[in-house]
Parts: structure tokens; C-alpha cells; sequence
């Protein structure tokens, strides 16, 4: 990997799981592991915000019937999806900071590159801490990959 990179893919889905991990190794070039959560509120596993054990990050967003994943190898990474008429730019741009610095809608950000994607019927962004503005790329992988074999 030499140029830091964000691929962004979206996919009909109510679970992005698949979608992560076929995108994950997309950019890794193999199976990133299974994806983990963990909530820094109250320090579950069973939700908040996803990631890998690979040296990638990991964003994920739902609205009614799309999922949208972006992994990043430029930093900390977030994206937001709302189905067009519910919300508005500004408030999806917002999110996507907010979740690159891993404080939603309601902590302290910092600066940040925005970028808004442009997804039938949808409203959506991807974020990435400030810096030099990485390549950012539309993809939707059609399969996940298998594990490796031990």
C-alpha cells in the first residue's frame, strides 16, 4: 500500500458484515479477520464501533434497505448514509466527522477531509482526519473472500 487509500461500498444489506470484510480485503489484498466491536460508553462487545485486527479502519452506516462500509488505510475513517429528503447534507457531513473521531454527533472533533458520495436516493459522506486528502474509491465488492486455511 503505498498511497493511503479509502474505499467506500454500499450494498443492499441490513447486516454490513460481509460487506466490511469483502471490502477490508479489497484493500489489504487478503482476509482481514472477523470484524470486533466495541463500545467505548460502557465497553461492550456486542455493539459500537467496528474494527479489525488488520491495519486498517472501520466505518459503517445504515439507512432503510443500504449499507454503506468504508475502509481506510489514510486513518481514522467515518461515513454516514441517510435516504435522500430525511436529513440534510450538513447533518450527514456531521455524522461522518463525528464518527471519524469516535465521538458521533455530540464530542469534540478536530479537522477533518469530507468528501460526499453520490448514492442513489441517498445522502452520504465519508471522513477522514485531517492531513493529506487520500485517494477515495466507489467499489462493491460482489462476494466476500473465504478465511485462509491454517
Amino acid at each position: 500500500m503505498s498511497r493511503e487509500v479509502v474505499v467506500v461500498a454500499w450494498a443492499p444489506v441490513a447486516d454490513a458484515t460481509e460487506l466490511a470484510v469483502a471490502t477490508a480485503a479489497e484493500v489489504l489484498g487478503r482476509h482481514p479477520g472477523p470484524v470486533h466491536h466495541h463500545c467505548p460508553f460502557c465497553g461492550s462487545v456486542e455493539h459500537g464501533r467496528p474494527s479489525f485486527d488488520a491495519p486498517v479502519h472501520l466505518s459503517v452506516a445504515h439507512a432503510p434497505g443500504l449499507s454503506v462500509v468504508a475502509v481506510s488505510t489514510a486513518g481514522p475513517v467515518g461515513v454516514d448514509v441517510e435516504k435522500a429528503g430525511t436529513a440534510d447534507a450538513g447533518w450527514v457531513r456531521d455524522e461522518a466527522v463525528g464518527k471519524a473521531y469516535g465521538v458521533g454527533l455530540t464530542g469534540e472533533t478536530g479537522p477533518a477531509q469530507v468528501i460526499d458520495l453520490a448514492l442513489p436516493g441517498h445522502l452520504a459522506a465519508v471522513a477522514v482526519r485531517a492531513g493529506a486528502m487520500p485517494e477515495v474509491r466507489l467499489a462493491a465488492p460482489a462476494a466476500p473472500p473465504s478465511p485462509a486455511s491454517p
